[in-house]
């Protein structure tokens, strides 16, 4: 099978490029321009480089398309594994792009010429990128860049002990093709209002590099919901932007507290493609969990937990028809769901899973409150075989 290379420009107008054709009524449409607007609204309010946050497929929304909008904007960009930072420069993104998880030491040579800076977490993790440096000296025409990132408290990543954070940055300052452009940290409950673990990692942070010249790194401490909720004591240069540049709160609870309001760039949208009488005492779906007290009509929607949708999702969750809400009956399946109809529903008629319609709406965070979930999982859950559909 021949590997085809798609540009953004086709993947905006499929039918020029030789693709499978997507025949499902059920698409996701994100629209690039809301998007843009969110970035520059968050921009302005911090008054803070940015860096865009586009791992795991940019959150479920298209990590190249949304990427390539948001490079004229944006100063770097935030992704998880080096293939997705692989996936922006195949799309010819230029801009830094920071791997936020572990990277190899064999991709030295690769991260080095593509520019790619790697997250530095350990003094173990970095003997071992020390070792391919002195291998590969000679084959490296560009410096490794890293990014440190400091244990504060998340107990995940990063360096606990200033001793060994002190000793690694000697040994990298000693080192030829190598330097280390960033320092960070990352915040545990940044989403919690008034949590005193923040104030805790600050002042580890504080003290962290206490020693160090400030002025020399590039300083990231604050993602979406602490750059855009709290007044930090920590002097930083660049925010991580997230959840909020896809329009989607860092927390419910965080309604209307903070400094901007961003607007959900995505919709989640099928169709009716069959129609069920029912009488009394009839039974839908695994498990025949719904029973019909009377009379009633089901329609069946191409969508279920292989989409995205959790299983779970059908107990007390509504979808939207013609303006009003419309419930599940009986499970979620993994390629479709049913959902109770009113006699004016009729096949054909568009059904939204997430999103707007008249008056009524279905917000991922809505959904995440009936799912037991968060907004960031749902989004992440939409798979691939949904299409995405980019509008400006």
């Amino acid at each position: 099978m021949n590997n085809l290379k798609i540009g953004y420009s086709e993947l905006l107008t499929p039918s020029k490029v030789e693709c499978p054709v997507f025949n499902r009524a059920t698409k996701a449409i994100i629209n690039l321009n809301t998007y843009k607007d969110n970035l520059l609204k968050v921009k302005g309010a911090v008054n803070k480089k940015v860096m865009a946050i586009v791992k795991a497929n940019a959150y479920g929304h298209g990590i190249v398309p949304l990427s390539v909008e948001a490079e004229e904007i944006v100063d770097s960009f935030g992704v998880a594994i080096i293939e997705e930072a692989s996936m922006l420069r195949e799309a010819g993104i230029k801009k830094p792009i920071l791997v936020l998880g572990y990277v190899d030491s064999e991709y030295l040579s690769y991260v080095a010429n593509e520019g790619i800076r790697v997250t530095l977490y350990s003094y173990e993790q970095w003997k071992k990128w020390q070792e391919q440096i002195f291998k590969k000296n000679r084959l490296t025409k560009k410096s490794v860049i890293f990014h440190l990132k400091i244990n504060t408290g998340m107990n995940r990543l990063g360096f606990k002990s200033e001793e060994e954070m002190l000793k690694t940055i000697q040994e990298i300052e000693a080192t030829q093709g190598v330097y280390i452009e960033g320092l960070f940290t990352h915040f545990a409950t940044a989403d919690e209002p008034g949590d005193s673990l923040i104030s805790q990692q600050e002042n580890i942070f504080l003290e962290m590099i206490s020693k160090l010249e400030k002025d020399k790194y590039n300083v990231h401490i604050a993602n979406s919901a602490y750059a855009l909720n709290r007044e930090s004591k920590i002097p930083f240069d660049m925010i991580r932007l997230g959840i909020s540049s896809y329009g989607l709160l860092p927390d419910s609870k965080l309604e209307n507290q903070l400094k901007v309001t961003t607007d959900p760039i995505l919709q989640l949208k099928t169709k009716i493609v069959h129609i069920q009488e029912l009488k009394a005492g009839d039974k839908v779906g695994y498990g025949a969990t719904y029973k019909a007290k009377e009379g009633e009509r089901v329609g069946v929607i191409p969508i279920g937990y292989a989409d995205g949708l959790l299983r779970r999702y059908a107990l007390n969750a509504y979808v939207l028809v013609n303006g009003e809400r419309r419930y599940f009956t009986g499970r979620v399946c993994m390629d479709q769901a049913m959902i109770k109809l009113e006699p004016k529903d009729c096949l054909e008629d568009e059904v939204v899973i997430y999103g707007e319609q008249d008056k009524e709406k279905v917000s991922l965070e809505m959904a995440a409150e009936w799912s037991n979930s968060i907004n960031y999982e749902l989004a992440c859950l939409i798979s691939e075989r949904v299409k995405r559909e980019y509008i400006k």
